[in-house]
């Protein structure tokens, strides 16, 4: 057997290249980070970030001794100083290391890890919660280093029992002469051994309680005021004395160890300090309360303070000339001179709650290529004797000749899915066409039938053996090619496209930052044929520039652009439904809004069955689905495919052991569809009812723009609206894919995701607010907030440089397009309130005479002459009112309760019929308020029976009267 040699040299390992890297730190920083300086007594260092634009130090800092970093401008953060140079010069953990390595001539073994010796280990100790009185009378009064405290504040639980302690020092002066402080938490502690209790000054674990937690369960209704320290939570308390001041412990970098569940349900406005620091912080914290549930998080206007505190007759004023420092917190106001009047002035006129601490909008940057692969040899990793060369694949044998193996084939890395499982290699090579192919050899084939399971599928795809040798042996030394490859670099294999933490993969690209490059895992799922044609600059002039004006169009555009938003903002997936006349353009505002992600290949039919369905949605998670023609559908089972739709998760299928099979599908998206029909027309064609939650997930908005163009506003220079709809289905043919790339680059702009977060966030609630009544229900408020969402998409795109819109189109096209779905609905009700009141409408106007026995006599009984009453569902009494030309009638209905529950609203729950009719003034509660009440009945007596006093809508003269 030929013995291969080659390269055999041991690189140095990460270990290795860590601990010299952390003994030479200084040299390292010095090299990567110049210009820095030493902070906090010399334990950290802080340098401007090279990543950004930076014009002095401060956000980003390194420990000295471990080697850990962050900026907590922007939130990045890393373990180790290799973390560190691949964060700051880009590329892979691998090539880091190799830098570092470089510099500080790191060769392997020469840093020798020793194992540390063995000792007993140090005993924890663990804070007992609460603390007992008897501990809390011997608190040290002081310091052991620091002194005597200049503040001490006891954290408390929900009861008012102390937990912890936390003590402020004021130092002196820095060498800048800035004022300095330290805090110390204090803790009662026991030993893990349990011999024994004492105060240890270390905190509590995570997650840390809240400040004045006794206050916020007393005071249940008040709203909170959120400060970023326990002196600032004091001064603010004092200055909103309406409010719960509290804060979290360890300041602003500590935010997240914090437990802030207590302010679910809340309304909690957030006080930042006056600094970059502080307002990422308070950032990050509005986007967890939201996720958490709080009742709103409006942030206070820091621009009022530029405003001067004064007084005029006894009274607060307020004049110019005030002055607003980089740090200033709420007790600085107080030092300024602020009170709880001032502020209260403020409060009362609006203007001390604002946008001051909202992120800047984006200033259109314009999107970026995708980042290439930095070309580097590979054949220190590759097995003896194996060189890659442009020429392709040679293998050098103990003569030294180099003989051809096959054309080029790049061994990318290993791979392997989330799990650790499933390993392989991920190969990439151009095809005779000079297309480049990728893909991923399962690491079981190699094991097998080599020709059959590897090189048949890579010669299918392009891959050309050597023809100048025996195929036997070209065969052998690409299997020992492939076989012998050692690397560190990794690839993560994932099962669907979207979103991986700050990464977005699309079929042919991955955009944004991940840890590890990410391959997709077909494994038979339809990929969505996401593609480019043409230019962006083309899509704009030739698609985009005929949206504006024609709302419809632009709206369609818009929710094309929110798919990748919903994993932001943590919204539930949904769509909309375009229905009208069959030529009124809907196929082609589909394919318009197709054109964002790729041709018209992207629009599908509803003719898929519900497995086939849940592929296709899991295939285009994080995206757009597009669906033509929801006739194509069967209607029994529409309903249930628009729940599965909305709630992301697919049908769970057991094999044919019983036992559960595949994995179930999941996904995150909107979906555009069209029909001549709503989801309620064509349930109806199967005797279906539809139910309020398919409503919401697919809302039904009226084609036809009502300007006799069909769903076009404007024709846009056309002769007609065929003129036009023609010209976009020839246009989207020729330029797409381009807008959702370009998108998505400037969305994943290092540092920036989550600032565009909020920015959309804050758009959908403004846009809910402009637009829906206060009294709403909440089934127009989340319907309101899924055309709110493709409104700040819309914006976003345009502040990107992406439609080339004027600003304020999407948001014009979502506003017409939700008060159209409001008109057809009936107004921002609840809808199973409707549905409520249209049954009992219903009723009355179909049995009102037939079946409802005339009561007609102030006593008890039955009208003798009237015709006798078949299959009774009550009584019905008629009074006359007023006199003349004004005279007019009202019915009551008296209800039977078997009627009302088993027939009338058979099916729904009768505690909330009953609550909704009752809060509607329908039904006349009984003297004891519940929903029936105790009547004489003609023939009867005493019955238990529902009072219908009115029914809206039923007749205008009983409106009028009631």
């Amino acid at each position: 057997m030929t013995q291969r040699t080659g390269n055999t040299s041991k690189r140095p390992s990460f270990a290795d290249v860590k601990s010299v890297a952390l003994k030479n730190i200084d040299r390292v920083l010095a090299h990567w980070l110049p210009n820095g300086k030493r902070v906090d007594g010399g334990k950290e260092y802080t340098a401007p970030n090279p990543t950004r634009t930076d014009k002095r130090a401060g956000s980003l800092k390194v420990n000295l001794s471990k080697g850990t970093w962050a900026d907590f401008a922007t939130g990045d953060k890393g373990g180790d100083l290799i973390d560190l140079v691949r964060y700051i010069d880009g590329g892979t953990d691998v090539e880091a290391c190799k830098k570092l390595a470089d510099l500080l001539s790191v060769s392997a073994g020469s840093a020798t890890t020793k194992s540390a010796p063995t000792k007993n280990a140090t005993p924890e100790w663990n804070a007992i919660q609460p603390i007992p009185v008897e501990a809390m009378n011997k608190c040290p009064a002081k310091h052991r280093q620091h002194g005597v405290p200049s503040k001490v504040w006891i954290y408390r639980d929900a009861q008012g029992q102390p937990v912890m302690a936390l003590y402020r020092f004021d130092l002196s002066p820095d060498e800048d002469g800035k004022p300095r402080k330290v805090f110390a938490p204090l803790t009662w502690c026991k030993r893990s051994d349990g011999q024994t209790t004492q105060w240890r000054w270390q905190g509590l674990p995570e997650p840390r309680p809240l400040l004045r937690l006794d206050e916020l369960a007393l005071r249940a209704d008040a709203p909170v005021v959120l400060c970023e320290g326990e002196k600032a939570a004091d001064a603010a308390a004092e200055l909103l004395p309406d409010y719960v001041a509290t804060c979290w412990p360890n300041g602003s970098n500590s935010w997240h160890k914090a437990d802030l569940t207590p302010l679910k349900g809340r309304t909690v406005v957030l006080w930042p300090d006056n600094d970059t620091s502080g307002k990422s912080c308070m950032d990050a914290i509005e986007l967890k309360l939201v996720e958490l549930g709080a009742a709103s998080v409006p942030r206070i206007s820091l621009d009022v303070f530029k405003l001067k505190p004064s007084s005029k007759g006894g009274k607060p004023t307020l004049i110019k000339g005030g002055k607003w420092a980089d740090g200033d917190d709420a007790a600085d106001a107080i030092a300024k001179g602020w009170t709880a009047g001032h502020v209260a002035e403020l409060v009362g006129s609006g203007e001390f709650f604002g946008s001051a601490a909202e992120p800047t909008e984006p200033q259109q940057p314009k999107a970026k290529a995708p980042a290439k692969r930095p070309a580097k040899s590979k054949n220190d990793l590759l097995p003896g004797g194996f060189r890659l060369t442009p020429e392709g694949v040679f293998y050098s044998g103990d003569d030294g000749e180099a003989r051809p193996v096959c054309s080029p084939l790049e061994i990318i890395a290993r791979t392997r899915d989330d799990k650790g499982h499933n390993w392989g290699l991920l190969v990439e090579f151009d095809d005779p066409d000079g297309a480049k192919k990728r893909w991923n050899i399962p690491a079981r084939t190699m094991t097998g039938d080599f020709g059959k399971d590897v090189l048949g599928p890579l010669v299918d795809m392009g891959l050309r053996l050597a023809g100048s040798r025996s195929g036997r042996n070209a065969r052998n030394d690409l299997q020992s090619y492939l076989g012998g490859f050692d690397s560190a670099q990794r690839a993560r294999l994932v099962t669907r496209l979207g979103w991986h933490d700050n990464a977005f993969l699309l079929p042919e690209q991955q955009i944004g930052s991940h840890a590890e490059h990410l391959h997709f895992y077909e494994a038979g799922a339809q990929l969505p044929p996401i593609s480019e044609a043409g230019s962006l600059e083309q899509w704009q002039q030739q698609i985009g520039a005929l949206c504006v004006g024609n709302h419809r169009l632009a709206f369609v555009v818009s929710v094309a652009f929110a798919g990748p938003l919903l994993n932001l903002l943590g919204h539930e997936s949904g769509g909309f439904h375009l229905y009208g006349d069959s030529s009124g353009g809907k196929t082609t505002h589909l394919q318009v809004a197709a054109s964002v992600y790729g041709g018209p290949r992207l629009v599908r039919s509803w003719r898929s069955t519900d497995n086939a369905l849940e592929s296709i949605a899991a295939a285009h998670s994080d995206g757009l689905l597009v669906l033509d023609e929801i006739g194509m559908c069967d209607p029994r089972i529409i309903g249930e495919t628009v729940y599965m739709l909305g709630n992301g998760t697919g049908k769970a299928r057991a094999n044919d052991r019983g036992q559960a099979g595949r994995q179930v599908q999941e996904w995150r998206l909107l979906f555009l569809s069209t029909g001549e029909k709503t989801l309620a027309q064509h349930m109806a064609d199967a005797n279906k009812e539809l139910k309020a939650g398919m409503e919401v997930r697919m809302l039904a908005v009226p084609a036809d723009a009502s300007k006799g163009l069909g769903m076009f506003d404007v024709l846009n220079g056309f002769e007609d609206a065929a003129a036009l709809s023609d010209a976009l289905k020839a246009r989207v043919a020729k330029y797409y894919g381009t807008p959702l790339t370009a998108f998505l680059h400037a969305l994943c702009a290092p540092g920036e995701m989550l600032r565009w977060s909020v920015i959309v966030r804050r758009t959908v609630e403004q846009f809910i607010t402009q637009n829906l009544p206060a009294s709403a229900s909440g089934q127009a408020q989340r319907a309101a907030l899924r055309f709110g969402l493709a409104a700040a998409a819309g914006e976003l795109a345009t502040a990107f440089g992406v439609t080339g819109w004027p600003d304020g189109t999407a948001t014009t096209a979502a506003r017409v397009c939700l008060h159209a779905w409001l008109a057809e609905r009936g107004g921002a009700g609840n809808f199973e309130g409707d549905a409520i009141l249209a049954r009992l409408r219903q009723v009355i106007e179909r049995f009102g005479e037939s079946r409802f026995t005339r009561w007609e006599s102030a006593a008890a009984k039955i009208d003798e002459h009237g015709p006798r009453t078949i299959d009774r569902l009550g009584f019905r009494k008629t009074l006359e009112h007023g006199m003349g030309d004004a005279l007019h009638t009202t019915n009551t209905y008296y209800v039977l309760p078997e009627a009302w529950r088993a027939e009338i609203f058979k099916g729904m729950n009768i505690s909330a019929v009953n609550k909704e009719l009752l809060q509607r003034g329908v039904l006349e509660p009984g003297s004891d308020g519940k929903a029936y009440s105790l009547i004489r009945l003609p023939g009867l007596g005493p019955q238990r029976c529902y009072v219908v006093k009115t029914v809206p809508g039923t007749d205008k003269h009983e409106a009028k009267a009631a």
